[in-house]
């Protein structure tokens, strides 16, 4: 159903809609109603928290963040400043996974728990449910170090077509402090560029995670007044960033 429904995005961890009119509001009451939570990313702040309390119910908690967006031009001139800036250390590398193994999910995975992120499933990491690319920096003796994603995740017929999604960006704990965040940001901003042609990056950050935000931005996305994503929540869960 979601593949063939431009409004609705599988984003690995939630199921966002992108035109609730268009999906139909009994719909999305349904399904927001199974997990308890549904996504509305790049969304103005007040019409997203209007619709959310109307259309599912007051009772919705509705947790925000700002969402962040990059023209191609923009973004791959700030990555190659980045890169060129930030140089890896003698016998460290880079990888980009398409479709990860079994060991390499883990790796991923468990960095990712390390740091706060809530983990892709390894379904969505091995692209079968949309296009997404894992890059990863790897220290001398083989270790993850630094890693972060970008979905293709958005239908060619929405009205997010030609965005990505990219995010999921996590530093072990022991190299942090040398700009690995937003190299490995940077380095599968500009590879997925290549892959999945996007024309516009998206991400999205707490408002009040500075150093998350100063590593975005620092890629050539900017934060426009008033534009977030919003999770609509029935639910005592918490997210993680």
């Amino acid at each position: 159903m979601i593949a063939q429904t431009p409004g609705l995005v599988n984003g690995g961890r939630v199921l966002h809609c992108l035109d609730p009119d268009a999906v139909g509001w009994s719909v999305v009451h349904q399904l927001a109603g199974e997990d308890k939570l549904m996504g509305f990313p790049v969304i103005d702040h007040d019409l997203a928290l209007s619709l959310i309390h109307d259309k599912l119910g007051p009772h919705w908690k509705t947790p925000v963040w700002h969402a962040l967006l990059g023209s191609k031009e923009q973004v791959l001139a700030a990555c190659s400043m980045v890169i060129e800036s930030v140089p890896l250390a003698t016998g460290w590398s880079v990888v980009h996974h398409s479709c990860p193994n079994a060991a390499q999910l883990e790796q991923v995975q468990a960095l990712n728990a390390e740091t706060g992120v809530a983990p892709y499933p390894a379904y969505y990491m091995r692209s079968e449910a949309v296009p997404v690319l894992t890059t990863c920096v790897y220290d001398g003796a083989g270790d993850l170090i630094a890693t972060a994603s970008v979905a293709d995740r958005y239908h060619r017929d929405s009205r997010l077509a030609g965005h990505m999604f990219a995010g999921m960006v996590s530093v072990s704990e022991t190299k942090r402090g040398r700009g690995l965040g937003k190299l490995v940001n940077a380095l599968a901003l500009v590879k997925s560029q290549v892959q999945f042609g996007w024309t516009v990056a998206t991400e999205q950050v707490a408002a009040d995670n500075v150093a998350s935000r100063a590593m975005i931005m620092a890629c050539g996305l900017t934060h426009d007044a008033g534009l977030v994503s919003v999770a609509a929540m029935n639910s005592d869960e918490t997210f993680s960033r």
